[in-house]
């Protein structure tokens, strides 16, 4: 049993999309389907000028939910203070509370939203415990999704997406920390995901890092399958200029080392790559990229989960974890003779449901 990317143009067809570009309705509510498993979620974060970062994201069925019928929709708010201050709320909703356009982004829980048309969003959380966004994302790129965004598992009705519908914004409005409401500017981000499968059951691990230097952005999504699907490689990586313009992709030809390791002995009791070298090459194209941690900024796993909640995981022989980084990175791009080099600050994250990642790099 394999993974795929679904990029043929049966696929194409038989999912009705465009191989050619993304469409508006894309971004609306795409699994309908509210069996025990399925899920969607819509996502975003901010890196802002004052080196607060942001994260919203509303889900139509958390990972909490995942076993169980029906929707259960609920908002996850983060905000972290360059001091290291955190901030985090999580707000359920009842279905009847909920309503999704038809033809584009436009989710809408209670009195919170999340609207927009592949170039301009609104995201508004409305303030709860001191914590609300109000937030508009004005995109100054191109949306990109690998293939469809569709990736089979098992078979084509199987499946995980990733659809990255604002690869690079510009993010202007308002945060509300602490009860007190500011002013705030910066980079933002906005992609959809949704999937017919809990995720922990069929990923050993993936690396998701996304960064915008002042004329590139640059997203890498590197995924690994389980063993039931021998450890297929999904490595997805794109990077557009500054007027949005795709200069590279990949979904294959890829090449990790991991430098420098640690070992998590807080949450998980896993080993971790601290240091991590990609190589990617296509249509004649070289790129070398490299992620060092600086800091660790959020950390996941068993030892932090409710006793109840890691009973009913080594049940179903999971052993789920996740770390999520500020870190430093190294980017050069080799087109002949010409040679672009870049390096810069990003977060990134490590979202690892197996017991080891070695041999599977």
């Amino acid at each position: 049993m394999k993974a795929r990317l679904l990029n043929q143009p049966k696929d194409y067809e038989r999912l009705g999309i465009n191989p050619e570009k993304v469409e508006v309705w894309e971004d609306r509510r795409r699994n309908m389907n509210t069996a025990p498993n399925n899920w969607e979620w819509w996502y975003f974060d901010a890196m802002l000028d004052d080196g607060t970062t942001a994260i919203v994201q509303f889900f139509t069925k958390g990972g909490a939910d995942i076993k169980s019928k029906g929707d259960h929709p609920s908002i996850m708010i983060k905000v972290d203070l360059p001091d290291g201050t955190h901030y985090q709320e999580y707000l359920k909703f009842k279905v009847s509370e909920t309503s999704y356009g038809e033809d584009q982004c436009d989710v809408k829980f209670a009195n919170h939203y999340f609207k927009g048309d592949l170039k301009e969003y609104r995201i508004y959380v409305e303030q709860t415990n001191g914590l609300g966004a109000d937030i508009k994302l004005e995109s100054v790129a191109t949306p990109y999704r690998p293939g469809s965004s569709y990736i089979g598992f098992n078979s084509d009705e199987e499946y995980y997406t990733w659809l990255c519908a604002v690869p690079r914004g510009k993010v202007t409005g308002t945060l509300t920390v602490g009860g007190k409401t500011i002013q705030v500017s910066g980079r933002g981000y906005h992609d959809h995901q949704w999937g017919s499968f809990n995720i922990h059951k069929e990923f050993n691990h993936w690396v998701w890092a996304r960064q915008s230097f002042d004329d590139y952005t640059m997203l890498v999504f590197d995924m690994v399958t389980n063993k039931k699907t021998d450890y297929t490689r999904l490595p997805l990586v794109f990077i557009q200029d500054k007027d949005g313009n795709l200069v590279f992709e990949s979904t294959d030809n890829v090449a990790c080392e991991v430098l420098e390791e640690y070992h998590d002995t807080e949450t998980s009791d896993k080993i971790y790559p601290k240091s991590i070298k990609y190589t990617f090459e296509n249509d004649g194209k070289r790129v070398d990229y490299s992620l060092d941690m600086k800091n660790l900024i959020e950390a996941r796993g068993m030892k932090t989960i409710p006793v109840v909640m890691r009973m009913a995981m080594k049940t179903m022989k999971l052993n789920p974890s996740y770390a999520r980084y500020l870190g430093e990175s190294k980017l050069k791009l080799t087109d002949g003779d010409e040679i672009i080099e870049r390096s810069g600050e990003l977060i990134y994250e490590f979202m690892f449901s197996g017991d080891s990642f070695k041999g599977h790099m």
